[in-house]
């Protein structure tokens, strides 16, 4: 079966849903940049082609969401692929990605007599530094972020996202650098990472 070829709408909504695994008109609005009510509208229609499943307010994707993105991502982002500019600033990227990594790894384990141990947060010299380190590999990433809202602007709501998750955690909400459950510094890195393989129809490099 041929996956559908969805029009741009319809991925930048599908795209956010299978990002997050679910989520609320809210999220996919605040994520895509799209209104919130136009979310509804779209989040409807792709229900009706089996590509989400709308229940007590949140969507999830189905099986068929994956083939039907990266379909659609193969028309839409063709330009993108064929960037050779960008692809530089992509390379660059999987160093950075591993620099975050380890930077987040060290935010949640410290090294206690040669074990690892997971961090208390007790030692605020300590995680301010590891919070300096993630504020210098999120400005790393920007080249690239400008260069991909050229070809799409939506890409540009990543920096907005990474600066109020920082200014949070300036502001001592440090559980913004890592909750599995907030637009976290971690979530937004790890959706954004998923969001430039699908782009580039590449797969995750372990």
């Amino acid at each position: 079966m041929t996956a559908l070829v969805l029009d741009k709408t319809d991925y930048d909504v599908l795209n956010v849903v299978a990002l997050k695994k679910m989520a609320t008109a809210q999220v996919v609005a605040a994520a895509s940049g799209i209104a919130e009510d136009g979310v509804d509208a779209v989040l409807a229609g792709l229900a009706e082609q089996g590509l989400v499943v709308v229940a007590a307010g949140s969507a999830l994707p189905t099986d068929e969401a994956e083939p039907a993105l990266k379909s659609a991502a193969a028309e839409h982002y063709a330009g993108v692929r064929a960037d050779e500019g960008l692809a530089e600033l992509v390379d660059r990227f999987e160093n950075i990605n591993a620099q975050f990594l380890t930077t987040m790894s060290a935010w949640q384990q410290i090294d206690v007599g040669g074990r690892k141990v997971a961090n208390d947060h007790s030692d605020s010299e300590y995680d301010d530094k590891i919070i300096a380190r993630l504020d210098k590999l999120i400005t790393r990433l920007r080249p690239l972020l400008e260069a991909l809202a050229e070809h799409d602007a939506r890409f540009g709501i990543y920096p907005t996202r990474f600066a109020a998750a920082v200014d949070a955690v300036d502001q001592g909400r440090h559980e913004l650098v890592s909750s599995p459950t907030l637009d976290s510094v971690h979530n937004i890195w790890f959706e954004f990472h998923e969001d430039l393989l699908r782009t580039l129809g590449r797969e995750r490099v372990e």
